[in-house]
């Protein structure tokens, strides 16, 4: 199966087919970074069953790193969590090293009876279940029953592809977003006027660029960004995938919290994609590349992700 972009999608084929998200070759070379992520909720005679899933490629040179994690729950009848699955197949950023297995238990042990819709109450962060993934589905998947929750339905899907490659001068990404049968598109393009100064993290410290933002074609958004220090290049990264975010939540009717987007993660995916280009070195690129995903996904002196030793 050769996927550049969003399946067909439909409960069944998620339910009992997960092909699509552990197959090895539904790539796009050209792009540096690629990401889809989704949810699928469905009615069952006992209750509910949820399946979120997400997949990340990145391509460094010679490096070449998949995380596909498919995650499923089965729900009552009043939405708390009877079970929790983590397919087999399942890898993390550090590959086998990522012990699913263990998270599973953890996982299950600490959020059966949970109502789905409630789980930020007992998963806020990373370090609750151990791992960045796993908790970026798990939110995901919360936060998508409790909308059709709110709206009195009991079955629907949700999934979104995020595509990002660098360009000269710059970088590009395009996403799309598909939320119960509706489809939006976004483009932004990053120009650097001047080239980035890399820290010793080989983080951004500077950001001297345009962007330029298209949404379902228009031009919606066209700023300049400028900081001196990695905290700001970041607030501003922030400051802009914040405003993508409304205009989307706008564009599907959506209110309050909603956190079945990629958004929050398109801040390090861009500081990934930056430092690609002033990262050196050939035996040791795949070492530095790692470290930054390291960083990215743990922050500073914390080591939440179990692939790392949580």
């Amino acid at each position: 199966m050769n996927l550049t972009g969003l399946p067909s999608l439909d409960p069944k084929s998620v339910k009992f087919d997960h092909s699509f998200v552990f197959d090895a070759h539904n790539h796009d070379f050209r792009q540096l970074i690629t990401r889809w992520r989704g949810t699928v909720v469905e009615r069952t005679p006992l209750g509910f069953a949820v399946t979120g899933w997400q997949k990340s490629i990145y391509h460094f040179g010679g490096l070449n790193c998949e995380v596909p994690i498919v995650v499923g729950l089965l729900l009552d009848e009043k939405g708390r969590i009877r079970s929790l699955k983590i397919d087999e197949r399942s890898q993390g950023s550090q590959g086998k090293r990522c012990d699913f297995a263990c998270l599973e238990t953890l996982c299950g042990e600490k959020l059966t009876g949970t109502d789905l819709a409630e789980l930020g109450t007992r998963v806020s962060s990373a370090p609750d279940v151990k791992c960045l993934h796993l908790f970026e589905i798990l939110s995901a998947c919360a936060s998508f029953y409790g909308t059709l929750k709110a709206q009195g339905l009991q079955n629907g899907t949700e999934q979104e592809h995020v595509a990002i490659r660098p360009e000269r001068g710059g970088l590009c990404s395009c996403s799309t977003h598909e939320i119960l049968g509706r489809r939006d598109e976004t483009q932004i393009r990053l120009e650097h006027r001047t080239p980035p100064v890399l820290n010793t993290e080989n983080l951004a410290e500077t950001l001297d660029a345009a962007v330029t933002v298209r949404y379902n074609g228009e031009d919606v958004i066209t700023e300049e960004l400028h900081a001196s220090d990695f905290e700001t290049v970041y607030a501003q990264l922030n400051r802009l995938f914040s405003k993508c975010h409304h205009r989307e939540k706008a564009f599907f009717g959506l209110k309050g919290r909603v956190r079945f987007f990629n958004s929050p993660s398109m801040v390090g995916l861009f500081l990934l994609t930056i430092s690609h280009s002033g990262v050196s070195g050939l035996i040791t690129r795949a070492w530095k590349i790692e470290k930054i995903l390291h960083w990215l996904q743990t922050g500073c002196g914390k080591n939440p992700c179990k692939g790392f030793g949580g």
